[in-house]
């Protein structure tokens, strides 16, 4: 397979590297094509559809998903005809049914032209089940605290035996990739709360950090930091610091790598 690929992305012409998906190479072409489940941190999965493009040349005919899509030579792409439009609108409007009042929801259908829906639940869960936190937790912090339960629309993200979990590190990477809000951090004085809608899904006891004393980070979460940035280097942390005094430390104290990550973990 040559290392450089050549596709068309409505009417433009494009280089691409092989492996990278028609997603991303769109996106590095400045073409948009609306998604909610896909994250640069993430593997993709195509969990949400809204990526749906058109697809013909080195391809059959038909409708593919860009964010699981890869590039190939002569593959042919159109990312907004009347099909595909159809399409997303209506997958729009059936997260909006269940979704009516999720500001980020409304932004991304407002500009594929839906504003309303004719799904009306009743209901008002800013879950759009996109999985990112499920796969965030699972891939990158290796946690598995999250997990999916039930099928069709009583589908949702819960814990095992949808109790407090015994899993969760209190990290907050479930809400820092959440990209309607839907799962949502609460510190208040020494304690965490980590929840969705309707669900607390772990508390937790905050940790002072060590030169300002305020509560910043949970025990396990510094046992997890301690585990994959400084026993690989032959170190242990010893004395807890908040991001704030992290910074103004010299020299910088090793933070944990857990791939690419979002910058805000607290």
């Amino acid at each position: 397979m040559p290392d450089t690929i050549n596709l068309t992305i409505n009417g433009q012409e494009i280089q691409a590297p092989a492996g990278m998906t028609v997603l991303e190479a769109a996106s590095r072409a400045g073409i948009y094509i609306p998604t909610l489940c896909h994250h640069e941190a993430l593997e993709p999965e195509g969990t949400c559809r809204l990526c749906i493009v058109e697809v013909s040349g080195s391809l059959r005919h038909g409708i593919r998903v860009a964010c699981i899509q890869e590039v190939k030579e002569g593959l042919v792409v159109e990312t907004d005809t009347e099909r595909i439009q159809k399409d997303r609108r209506i997958i729009l409007e059936l997260l909006l049914g269940r979704s009516p009042y999720s500001k980020q929801l409304l932004d991304l259908a407002a500009k594929c032209g839906v504003m309303t829906s004719r799904f009306l639940t009743g209901e008002n869960d800013d879950c759009v089940r996109c999985g990112r936190c499920v796969r965030v937790c699972r891939d990158k912090i290796g946690a598995y605290a999250l997990c999916w339960v039930n099928r069709g629309y009583e589908r949702k993200i819960t814990t095992d035996f949808e109790r407090l979990s015994e899993n969760c590190i209190g990290c907050g990477a479930c809400a820092q990739v959440c990209p309607t809000g839907a799962i949502r951090i609460e510190d208040r004085g020494n304690e965490r709360k980590i929840y969705t809608w309707g669900q607390v899904l772990a508390k937790f006891k905050l940790e002072p950090c060590k030169q300002c004393g305020r509560p910043f980070a949970p025990q396990k979460y510094l046992d997890r930091i301690s585990e994959k940035a400084y026993k690989p280097k032959g170190l242990e942390l010893v004395d807890a610091v908040c991001p704030e005094c992290v910074k103004k430390a010299e020299p910088p104290r090793p933070i944990a790598d857990f791939g690419n990550m979002p910058d805000k973990m607290w």
